[in-house]
């Protein structure tokens, strides 16, 4: 997601200066609140641009700018943020602002934000050049406590590309972003392992033609941006394909990642939420949301709060462990719906089924089912279903079969 300007603005050397994202906050109607609460305001509107301050100061980088340009209106810079998370950190400061108010009493309030890209050079001091830039081509969120906190886009050009845009439009972007880091893009059934059939695909990265386990692949350390707009183009992707089916008057779920790094992380986590809050899964074709690579030693409470964070109509929520070691002492009710592991290259009949086991009846437990991926072998195809764990996938049942997302949609339930 990003607006261009229309300005040519260029550096010393005649290049094209390299834009970042700002946004001009303000709180609407003021007059009216101001003359209904009277001398009590002096004291709230402290309070209200204290508030302001602090929380756009907590995700603002050091080069970035705060600036006031009229009462209760501030023009501010995100250096460090993506388009999507600006956005988001925009509507949650909003919400904070709204609150605070409503506190107060007033009833017709609503805080106003405007996001948009801009060339550093523009910032003079006072933001008055950035706030008449932002109202002529920003995109604006508006955000009142008769909404819940919801952000309510009015441009088309702000939020993320929407799963109901043209058939493929956010397949054929998460491919091109796939394909610039030397991947592909691919959609693997998930088998029911009792009955062999099939009413679920998982939207994967792959490598040679084959799934990546994660599309986390970078070592730590690294720009995480190309990570975290990858997972989210793969939410964007599934949830347009999960739209195209249930158009086709079939029945399937979709399923894509995110891993735990990112949503442990404040900035990916509340671009991740941002973006999945604006999708709109339908009932007869669900979003499966796995969290991906959860690390041994993970706290099991903050856990459950992350997929508590991921309460979405439609959207279901799985757990993928990095090991299943210590799910033993799993003695929390977490949320999800499943939870599983991903069998190693090269596991062998014996590890799988101690950990199908284990699985199966962790799952219970939890009230959730059991999944295992990587089944590559009939072997341990047959000890996973002889300890009773209901899902998984592997070239055993499917051979790799995928779709691209691009073809006309299968019939479902597919067969093994």
């Amino acid at each position: 997601m990003g607006l261009v300007s229309d300005i040519a603005v260029h550096s010393s050397n005649g290049l094209p200066e390299r834009q970042i994202p700002a946004a001009k906050l303000h709180v609407l109607h003021l007059d009216p609140i101001k003359e209904k609460l009277g001398d009590k305001w002096n004291k709230l509107s402290g309070l209200v641009h204290k508030l302001f301050e602090k929380a756009l100061r907590n995700v603002q980088g050091p080069q970035d700018h705060f600036l006031l340009v009229d009462e209760m209106s501030y023009v501010v810079t995100f250096h460090n943020l993506s388009m999507e998370e600006a956005s988001v950190a925009c509507a949650s400061i909003a919400k904070d602002v709204c609150d605070l108010l409503f506190g107060a009493d007033v009833e017709d309030f609503s805080v106003r934000s405007l996001v948009g890209l801009v060339p550093p050079s523009m910032f003079d001091g006072i933001g008055i050049k950035v706030s008449d830039l932002l109202e002529k081509q920003g995109g604006e969120i508006i955000v009142s406590h008769r909404s819940a906190g919801a952000p309510i886009p009015r441009d088309h050009k702000a939020p993320p590309p929407s799963p109901t845009a043209a058939v493929g439009e956010c397949i054929i972007r998460a491919h091109a972003l796939a394909a610039q880091s030397g991947m592909g893009l691919g959609l693997f059934p998930v088998w029911d392992l009792k009955s062999r059939k099939s009413a679920s695909l998982f939207l994967s990265t792959t490598s040679r033609g084959e799934r990546v386990s994660s599309s986390r692949r970078a070592p730590k350390g690294t720009d995480e941006t190309p990570i975290v707009n990858m997972e989210m183009a793969l939410l964007f992707a599934a949830a347009e394909y999960a739209h195209r089916i249930h158009q086709a008057q079939k029945v399937c779920s979709v399923g894509t990642g995110v891993s735990y790094e990112t949503l442990s992380s404040f900035h990916s986590r509340i671009a991740y939420i941002g973006a999945l809050k604006s999708i709109q899964p339908v009932a007869s074709c669900p979003i499966l949301l796995r969290i991906e690579k959860v690390p041994e030693g993970t706290s099991y409470g903050r856990l459950a709060e992350i997929v508590a964070m991921l309460n979405v109509p439609n959207v279901r929520v799985t757990i993928e462990f990095e090991s299943l070691r210590t799910i033993a002492d799993l003695n929390i009710r977490l949320g999800a719906v499943g939870i599983g592991w991903i069998l190693p290259p090269g596991c062998d009949a014996a590890t799988a089924a101690a950990a199908a086991s284990k699985l199966a009846m962790r799952a219970t437990a939890q009230k959730a089912f059991g999944f295992l991926h990587g089944l590559s072998t009939g072997e341990l195809l047959a000890v996973v279903q002889t300890n009773a764990v209901r899902f998984g996938s592997g070239q055993v049942l499917d051979g790799n079969r995928c779709y691209t997302g691009q073809e006309p949609v299968p019939d479902f339930p597919l067969s093994a």
